[in-house]
This record gives C-alpha cells, sequence and structure tokens, in this order.
C-alpha cells in the first residue's frame, strides 16, 4: 500500500457561524445588551449610558451604549475584538488599571449585537490619544451568503477629534476614553415593557450583596414626546427584608453562617463547622471551593411593604420581578439561575413549597421562592470549576455545581428550622400576654355579676311584707347550686368519657398509620432485595424449564444435579419474600397492637435474621451486648409491633450510612444497659457516615431527612425517625436522642425507658 500527500486545509468557517453563535445562541435581546455591559467593566468603565432613540419603527430606531473605559487601540480592536472567541481575557484575568477580575472569557459577546440591529458603528479612543478608531460591520452581510467568514471584511476608520454626530457628543479632546456602540436599525421593538423588562435584567446584572462604588449604569429612554433618565441600583430589594442570611465556605472547607433578625437585631452565629461534617457522603473538602451565599427572607406584611413604598397590590410585581437565588461570578449575573419568570428555580424552591405548603408554625414550613431574594458568590479565581456554557445560559453541571447547590439548601434548611423556633418563641409570648388579659377581663366580668345579683336580690326582696328569712334564703340558694353543680358534673363526666372514646379511637389509627408507614420504610429497602431474589427464582425456573424441553427433544437424561441446585436457589429465594410478606402481614394483626411485656432483644434478634440476606450481601457484621443487664430482663411494656418498626427505621438507616464506607468496615453495634434503678438503654450505633453537625435534634421532626441525592435534593420519606419518637416519647414515656458521631465513626441513636420488671 502507498500514499502520497495531495495538499493540506484547515478547517474554515463559512460566515453564518456568526449568526449561530450571535442571534441563534444569545436567548434574549437584554441577555445580549448585558454581555455589551460586562465587555464595559472589563475595560475599567466606571460609568456605563444605555440610550435609547426611538422612532415609530424599530429599525428607524438605534441604541447608543456609552462607557468611559480605556477603550480600545487600533491593534486592539483588530486582533481581539474582532477576533472570535479569543482567549486574552483566560490568560490575563484582571483589568488593566482598576485589577478587576475579568468576567467575559469565551469571547462571543460581542457576537449577540446581531440580534439587537442590522448595523454597528464603534467608536473607541484612548487616553492621550489625538484621533479615535472606527469599525463599521454591516449584519446583513453574514446572511444568504456562501462566503468563508474570513472573506467578509469590514470598513475600520481613522477620525480626528473633535467628533460630533446626530446622537450627540462623541469624543473632544485627547484627555478624553472609552468606546461608543452605535447600534443602528433595531429588531425589537422596545415598548415600555420590553424597557422595564431590561431595567430589571440591569438592576439584577450586578450583584446587590457587594456593592461597586465605582460602577454605575443609567438607562436613557428618548422618542418624540419625552426623556425619561433613570439611574439602575438594587438597594431598594435589600430594605424589606425581616431577615438576613450569609453563609461561607472557605479555603480550608470550613462553613460558618450568621442568621440576622432585621426587626429584633438579634444575631444567630453558627461556629465554624467542617465540611465533612456538615454535610455528609461530599467528600472532606467541597469540589466547588470557597464562595459565599447570602439572602434574605422578604414576606408579604405591612412593614415589609411600607419599607419599599409599595401598596398591597405592587407587592406581586416587585417580588415577581427580584425572587429567588441568583449566582453571580465575580459580581455578574450568571444566566439563567433566579430568572423572575420562574425558570430559573435551580433550588426547587417552588416545588418544595408546594410539597408542604403548611404554615411556620407547623415545623415543616419550606420558605417560597417569592419570599427570598438571594445570592451565590463565586469567582474565577477560586470556582474555576464552576465553568460557564458557551451559549451563557448556565453552568456546566458536574459535581462541582450540585455540590454547591446542597449547600446552598442546607443552609436554608436551617434557617428554616430557626425561623419556625423563633415564631413559635414569639406566639408564647403573645398568648401569654393574651391569657394575662383574658384574666383580668373575666376578673371584672366577675365583679359585676356579683354586683348585679346583688342589686337584683335587693330589688326582688325591698319593700314586701314578708320577707324570707336570711338562713333560709341561703339555704335554698345552696340547694339550687348543689344541683346545678351534679348536672355539671354529670355532664363534664359523660364529654369526658366521650372524649376519651374518640382520643382512643383517634390514638389507634394514628398507631395503625405510622406502622403502616414503617411496613411502607421496610418495603422500599427490601424492594430491591426482593426484586434481585424474585429475579433469581424466575431465572431458574426458566432454566428447569429448558432442561426438560431440551431433553424432551434429544431424549437425553435430565440431570438431576442441575435440577436440584435450579431448585435450591428458587426455595431460598421464595423463602426470603415469604418471610418479609410474614412480617408484613403480622404487623397489623391486633395482638400486635396490645400492650404487654416485651422483650426487646428478642425483637432485634428477629429483624436482624429477617434481614441477614441483605446483610451479608453487603458484608454488614454486627453484635448485641449487655452491660449490667441480662437479656432475659430487659424487658418493656409496650407494644410488639413498636419495637419492630423501631429496629426497622434503624435498621434501614444503617445500611444506607454504610453504603458509602469501605466494604471491610461495615459494622453496627447494639448495646443493651442498665443506666440506673429500673432505667435501661438502647444505644444503636453504626461506621457509616454519620449525621450532619446541627441536625440531632431535627431529624426526629416529621418530614426532615438528612439523606441526599447528588443534587442535594432531601431523599427518603422523612417519617422514619419520627415514627421512632413517637413511638417511644408518647407510648413508653421515654426518651429518644441522636449523636452525630460514636465510637465505630457513624451516628448513635439512643432509647432510654423504663424497665418492666
Amino acid at each position: 500500500m502507498s500514499k502520497r500527500l495531495i495538499g493540506q486545509k484547515p478547517f474554515d468557517f463559512s460566515a453564518r457561524v456568526t449568526l449561530q453563535l450571535g442571534r441563534e445562541s444569545i436567548s434574549s435581546s437584554t441577555v445580549a445588551i448585558s454581555e455589551l455591559i460586562k465587555n464595559s467593566y472589563d475595560a475599567d468603565a466606571e460609568n456605563v449610558l444605555i440610550d435609547f432613540h426611538l422612532r415609530s419603527a424599530p429599525l428607524t430606531s438605534t441604541l447608543v451604549i456609552k462607557d468611559d473605559g480605556l477603550g480600545m487601540s487600533l491593534s486592539t480592536l483588530m486582533d481581539n475584538w474582532l477576533r472570535i472567541g479569543t482567549n486574552n481575557k483566560v490568560l490575563i484575568e484582571r483589568s488593566e488599571y482598576k485589577n478587576r477580575i475579568l468576567t467575559g472569557a469565551k469571547g462571543l459577546g460581542r457576537l449577540g449585537i446581531d440580534r439587537l440591529c442590522k448595523r454597528l458603528v464603534l467608536i473607541t479612543k484612548r487616553k492621550g490619544e489625538q484621533i479615535a478608531t472606527q469599525l463599521s460591520v454591516n449584519w446583513r452581510k453574514f446572511e444568504n451568503t456562501q462566503s468563508s467568514l474570513h472573506e467578509i471584511v469590514h470598513d475600520i476608520y481613522e477620525i480626528d477629534l473633535p467628533i460630533f454626530n446626530k446622537y450627540g457628543h462623541v469624543f473632544s479632546d485627547i484627555e478624553q476614553h472609552g468606546t461608543f456602540l452605535f447600534l443602528i436599525g433595531l429588531k425589537d421593538n422596545w415598548n415600555t415593557d420590553f424597557i422595564s423588562t431590561l431595567e430589571n435584567e440591569l438592576r439584577l446584572l450586578i450583584s446587590p450583596y457587594k456593592g461597586l462604588n465605582d460602577f454605575s449604569i443609567d438607562l436613557i429612554t428618548r422618542n418624540k414626546e419625552s426623556v425619561f433618565k433613570k439611574s439602575i441600583n438594587s438597594e431598594e430589594i435589600l430594605t424589606a427584608a425581616s431577615w438576613q442570611v450569609k453563609s461561607s465556605t472557605d479555603k480550608y472547607g470550613r462553613v460558618t453562617a450568621e442568621f440576622k433578625n432585621n426587626k429584633s437585631g438579634e444575631v444567630v452565629r453558627m461556629a465554624p463547622v467542617d465540611w465533612n461534617k456538615w454535610i455528609k457522603n461530599s467528600g472532606r473538602m467541597p469540589v466547588f471551593g470557597p464562595l459565599k451565599f447570602e439572602f434574605y427572607y422578604i414576606p408579604r406584611d405591612k412593614d415589609s411593604l411600607s419599607k419599599i413604598k409599595l401598596n398591597n397590590h405592587d407587592w406581586k410585581r416587585f417580588m415577581e420581578l427580584n425572587r429567588g437565588v441568583r449566582i453571580y461570578r465575580d459580581d455578574f449575573r450568571v444566566r439563567p439561575y433566579g430568572e423572575p419568570t420562574g425558570k430559573g428555580d435551580w433550588l426547587d424552591l417552588g416545588y418544595r413549597r408546594s410539597s408542604s405548603p403548611g404554615a411556620i408554625s407547623q415545623g415543616q414550613w419550606k420558605i417560597g421562592p417569592h419570599q427570598i431574594v438571594g445570592a451565590v458568590l463565586i469567582s474565577r479565581d477560586s470556582n474555576a470549576i464552576l465553568e460557564d456554557q458557551a451559549n451563557r445560559e448556565g453552568l456546566f453541571e458536574n459535581d462541582a455545581f450540585f455540590q454547591m447547590r446542597t449547600f446552598v439548601l442546607k443552609v436554608i434548611e436551617i434557617f428554616e428550622n430557626l425561623i419556625h423556633k423563633d415564631l413559635i418563641r414569639t406566639e408564647e409570648t403573645d398568648l401569654s400576654e393574651e391569657l394575662a388579659k383574658n384574666l383580668q377581663k373575666s376578673e371584672v366580668e366577675f365583679s359585676g355579676a356579683l354586683t348585679n345579683l346583688k342589686a337584683t336580690f335587693v330589688k326582688q326582696t325591698k319593700g314586701k311584707k314578708k320577707q324570707i328569712p336570711p338562713a333560709k334564703l341561703a339555704f335554698i340558694r345552696l340547694q339550687d347550686f348543689e344541683r346545678a353543680k351534679r348536672k355539671h358534673e354529670e355532664a363534664l363526666d359523660l364529654y369526658y368519657k366521650a372524649l376519651k372514646k374518640e382520643k382512643d379511637k383517634l390514638q389507634a389509627e394514628k398507631d395503625t398509620l405510622s406502622n403502616l408507614a414503617s411496613i411502607g420504610i421496610l418495603t422500599i429497602c427490601f424492594g430491591h432485595e426482593i426484586r434481585n431474589h424474585s429475579g433469581l427464582a424466575l431465572e431458574n425456573i426458566d432454566e428447569i424449564h429448558d432442561v426438560i424441553i431440551d431433553s424432551q427433544k434429544t431424549g437425553a437424561l435430565i440431570e438431576s444435579e442441575e435440577i436440584e441446585s435450579s431448585a435450591k436457589i428458587i426455595k431460598n429465594s421464595i423463602r426470603y419474600v415469604d418471610n418479609f410478606s410474614k412480617l408484613a402481614i403480622n404487623n397489623i394483626k391486633p395482638d400486635k397492637r396490645q400492650r404487654k411485656k416485651i422483650n426487646v432483644p428478642s425483637v432485634f434478634d428477629y429483624i436482624f435474621n429477617l434481614m441477614s440476606a441483605t446483610l451479608s450481601q453487603m458484608n454488614i457484621r454486627y453484635s448485641f451486648s449487655f452491660v449490667k443487664i441480662k437479656k432475659e430482663d430487659f424487658n418493656v411494656r409496650s407494644y410488639e409491633i413498636d419495637w419492630e418498626s423501631i429496629v426497622i427505621n434503624f435498621l434501614t438507616n444503617s445500611i444506607w450510612a454504610l453504603e458509602s464506607k469501605d466494604y471491610n468496615n461495615r459494622y453496627i453495634s447494639v448495646i443493651f444497659e442498665r443506666v440506673g434503678g429500673t432505667r435501661i438503654k438502647v444505644s444503636f450505633m453504626d461506621s457509616g457516615c454519620g449525621l450532619e453537625l446541627g441536625s440531632e435534634d431535627s431529624i426526629f421532626l416529621p418530614m426532615k431527612s438528612s439523606k441526599r441525592d447528588r443534587a442535594g435534593n432531601a431523599i427518603g420519606t422523612g417519617m422514619g425517625l419520627a415514627i421512632v419518637r413517637t413511638h417511644v416519647v408518647d407510648h413508653m414515656a421515654g426518651n429518644v436522642s441522636a449523636s452525630a458521631s460514636s465510637e465505630l465513626g457513624g451516628a448513635c441513636f439512643y432509647i432510654e425507658i423504663i424497665q418492666d420488671v
């Protein structure tokens, strides 16, 4: 075989690529303008002016974008601005004089101008230069052409000072500097609503949490009737907040948080917590690097409305424009996170709220996207792995992104728990004050009633010839009182009997539902194993069937060993499924809900043996030990179904916690001990990932789960440990608690109850 080189040719680009990277990639005109403002920021501008010259038809309108940045030299214009996809901002990273971290790195933002207008005139000048440089770009040259990109050229001019045109003053002396963009023949109809959308986009473009005193944006709208000018700022957003929350991770992976009540001035600070103790199964250090998260809680109440001078009617519109959590890279917004339309709800705050719509006082309250204005602050320097997509429509959803999402959601969850506790405390205070007022009111009413009664008695007896002797009158009144008292007591007795009957009925229903919930949790845990065993059974039934069919076709003898092996696998698999079904069915029998003396270690034996196949497959080793008490003496008067539910929940939690641990380092230890007198204690610990620090109390609340998926969402029912608490506290008058870590390395749960002797 022989081969000969017949030529060499590089990749070439059709001129149409500018349309694909410009008008077809930039999602909206407001985004395109935002990208141009970022360029002004990178050029060390302090002031940017967005100046609309609007006419009756869009194609006769012009947009002028002016900045007082460094401007461009001829070489910079030709080698960088006209070169698509340049990496100069990647190599340099910071601006020339103000040392700003450069916001643009793709080199594609200028192509968004094609989405905005038909023709561009760019005039730029450096400080000290006696001439300015002009570039003219006709975007229609890229339409309906077969030319390559490099074949389409644009006119560049050198212009003497001073420079004026019909849009006003440009440059007049050598000390002036900056860049003017004249976008001629606008493609969009920039009506009032469109301008309002742009205004809000610009107001949110720069982070309101780190004010830039050396960068401002002004917006002017001109038409035949009027000229309207407005400075863009975001300070009004922050004045309406009831709570302010600040949290961060540092370069050592430590997490801090501060919660400030703006009404009371109270500040709650969280001491620095190591990342691996704060969020489990996420490594020793966060992948995303150091960052800050700040948000403001703004409920719709009179105080908040008055601070930002809005009436109730305008509140909805205000929060539609400003709600949610945004991401800012080096103080500039990364879209679409926190998009006002709601499509930027990257934390699923709306879904969390709709899934738990209760009031704050109920404990499962979730903050809604319409109640929060927040920002995650990242940087190219310290969060390089959080990289923008080329179309400016978000970050790459890698492990770092999902870890960041988990971090933000955890801070929000802590705030939700905190504000719930704060509200309960407030409600108790208000109730006490109200009770005091009611008592005072009752005392006044009672005194008034006595006065009226006395006056009535005097009126009825005064002036009568035969007055009833005081002693006889007192006896009659006493008889009336005793008669009324007996009737009242009889009514109360009937009421309390009916109330107790109804309470017992509701308690029985609650207990049944709690244990059915436990069965559901067990079903989830067993579900995967049951499918494995049922799959094995079906597979081996097919093998036996195939052996029989083959023997019928060939006349060969059936190998008994092969049949016996398959039959054994089928039998074991069916026994596994049968054991689980027995547990599920037995748990709803009435005798399981009868209070009696229960030997607790025997229940642990039963459940652990039931799940022995799963424990063996995962190489989870376990041990039971007794301290100052014998197995046969560890008895509690309780419901057997309660203890089965407790063991199931503890065990399923441990299985999940041990999945991430080394195969040879998976242990569970259960300790039964006497802690003094008739007090006995069960300690359940494992070598798993442990609990998130600070969650030791909240995990016993309904709907609270510390299990998270890759995106940071809470998974599981969140009911398991709440059910455990109900069984221990309400049914046994005991105590249940948790520790984030134990001597085995994982979490530990403690139950302390009274021994039944």
